[in-house]
């Protein structure tokens, strides 16, 4: 399994206690159910956004069929691109000499969790809230080097408008702008705290927003008062 490759600092066995519980029935990616979060959470707090594009952007990567231009169709189809190599990577399904001709970014992103000491355990999980009826799939979780388990959310490129805001956010979250990277806060306050509603087995954990560009990867902590926000949000479950 590909958990196997980073087993300093974190025991095996506990890769192995989460990845049981992961796939206990009923907790597949075959059953997800309820309403998806990141087009509720667009019309709840942030429907005033527009998207406005930046200067055209070169991708300087030279990977053949990379995206040259920078606008949503070309970024899009490069994150799937990124999401199933980076999929195939942790479930330990990528061909013997595919490696070389992975996307940079996602040779980047594994090289990122080697340095950081993170532990792959499991990609496209399930979470949901049953209260307000939402559901979502984890990009990845992951071990850090004491054990502790953190929820990841990945995102490429947004370079040159990742920071522009048209108006703020609504309701809990009016003390942000609605700027793209805001907007990924938002998605993963609510992830993490499904993941924490869905697993309470692995205890509190960890959430890391992390932003791949060619520039290199942008890494941000979640913020207490976001997580808090989503908390209270998921609590007041009439108002989804």
């Amino acid at each position: 399994m590909a958990y196997r490759l980073f087993t300093r600092g974190t025991r095996a066995l506990e890769c192995t206690y989460h990845q049981e519980i992961l796939a206990q029935p009923g907790r597949s990616t075959r059953c997800l159910r309820g309403r998806g979060i990141t087009s509720i959470i667009r019309i709840k707090y942030f429907p005033e956004y527009v998207y406005r594009a930046g200067p055209a952007m070169v991708d300087t990567t030279g990977k053949p069929g990379a995206v040259k231009q920078k606008g949503r169709g070309g970024g899009l189809a490069r994150g799937r691109l990124v999401d199933n190599e980076i999929q195939q990577w942790i479930q330990g399904t990528t061909p013997k000499g595919a490696k070389p001709q992975l996307h940079p970014f996602s040779r980047a992103f594994i090289a990122l969790t080697q340095r950081l000491r993170l532990t792959p355990v499991a990609t496209q999980v399930v979470v949901r809230d049953e209260r307000c009826n939402i559901a979502t799939l984890v990009d990845a979780v992951f071990l850090n080097a004491v054990g502790r388990t953190v929820v990841i959310e990945l995102k490429t490129g947004f370079e040159g408008y990742n920071d522009v805001s048209t108006g703020r956010m609504r309701a809990e979250f009016a003390h942000l702008t609605n700027s793209p990277a805001n907007q990924h806060k938002v998605q993963l306050a609510f992830t993490h705290a499904m993941f924490e509603t869905t697993f309470p087995e692995f205890g509190v954990a960890d959430a890391l927003l992390i932003r791949m560009t060619s520039a290199g990867a942008h890494v941000r902590s979640l913020h207490p008062r976001e997580s808090a926000a989503a908390r209270l949000a998921m609590q007041q479950a009439s108002s989804f």
